[in-house]
């Protein structure tokens, strides 16, 4: 995630509270407010399969919107049997 957005995982989302993603993602580069919830991040994995089932996961993931007013959103895929991931950024504040 530094690599791409200048955020870092802070911390787990809080389950069961229906949000719908796993992690806050905070600045690495705001040294006065480091630990301040900057956007979400919802990751999905699947043992292995096409890249047509890579995107339809990403698709999946696209439409569920629970938390989308709540702060920006990005959402990672990973294929584990061939290692490759998805990065897809979901919504802008």
């Amino acid at each position: 995630m530094p690599r791409l957005s200048n955020l870092t995982i802070i911390e787990r989302s809080v389950k069961g509270k229906g949000f719908g993603f796993d992690f806050w993602l905070g600045s690495i580069d705001d040294s006065d407010t480091p630990f301040q919830r900057k956007a979400r991040l919802e990751v999905s994995g699947i043992r292995q399969g096409s890249e047509t089932l890579l995107q339809s996961r990403i698709n999946m993931k696209l439409r569920i919107s629970l938390s989308d007013t709540v702060a920006p959103g990005y959402i990672a895929v990973v294929k584990f049997g061939t290692p490759k991931a998805r990065l897809v950024e979901k919504c802008r504040m």
